[in-house]
């Protein structure tokens, strides 16, 4: 989470070109949106299974982050590309992952209809399908949430691979596995999908309709020694994590 706010600021800032970072997690771990309490979270259950909890930059509700894809995508305001309002910036972001998903084999649908709250929040990111977010048989597969600056924004998505309820169930409180049976994940259509086959998929797929090259590249110095910081004053405090 360091790492993506440090990439976004210094995309922002026009130190480093607009980014689309691509990465998994070490071992299964929770992130909760900005504004959500933590008081939705069993933390005796995840710190039993030693599941790291961290509080995200964006929006959004928790997502157990495990057999899936993290992307991150930074632009600055005055990019040709991501000019618009959130909604826009949503629906190319969206575009570029349908495209890819169907490059691999996979019929996927977005609504891009502003889709009003029933004023029920629930505590799963993935259990609310909002504008732009991706479906598959009329199962939520990819959940996204974006952090709108004055100078550009950063979005946040998961793209599940593998779903496990059952699992879910347990860090949430309140909730059994048939809560969420409008989840679904991308290897109930395509068994033999892989990491770095999504992965090279998304970087033609983002490439082709954004009209861009993107080039393969590691944090900058400037990006980790801020990402450094950020996990110090932030990102691994209570005050942080616990806010809300």
């Amino acid at each position: 989470m360091a790492l993506d706010e440090a990439i976004s600021e210094a995309v922002r800032e026009k130190i480093s070109p607009p980014t689309l970072r691509l990465y998994e997690w070490d071992r299964p771990s929770l992130s909760i949106g900005y504004f959500q309490k933590v008081s939705d979270i069993d933390l005796e259950y995840c710190n039993a299974k030693d599941y790291p909890v961290v509080r995200r930059q964006t929006g959004g509700r928790a997502i157990l982050h495990d057999a899936e894809l993290t992307y991150s995508f930074s632009s600055s305001k005055d990019s040709q590309i991501f000019n618009g309002s959130l909604l826009e910036n949503y629906t190319v972001i969206s575009n570029a992952i349908l495209h890819a998903l169907k490059l691999t084999g996979i019929e996927a649908e977005a609504s891009f209809i502003k889709i009003r709250s029933n004023g029920h929040r629930n505590p799963a990111c993935f259990k609310t399908v909002s504008f732009g977010e991706i479906t598959v048989d009329n199962k939520k597969v990819i959940g996204s949430a974006q952090k709108r600056y004055k100078n550009g924004f950063l979005q946040h998505g998961s793209i599940i691979l593998d779903f496990n309820a059952k699992e879910l169930c347990s860090v949430l409180k309140g909730y059994n596995s048939q809560d969420f049976h409008d989840i679904g994940s991308l290897r109930n259509s395509l068994p033999d999908i892989s990491l770095s086959g999504l992965k090279s998929t998304l970087k033609e797929a983002f490439e082709e309709k954004l009209n861009v090259k993107l080039i393969m590249d590691k944090p900058s110095r400037h990006e980790l020694s801020l990402a450094k910081e950020l996990v110090s004053i932030k990102y691994s405090s209570t005050e942080w994590n616990s806010k809300r």
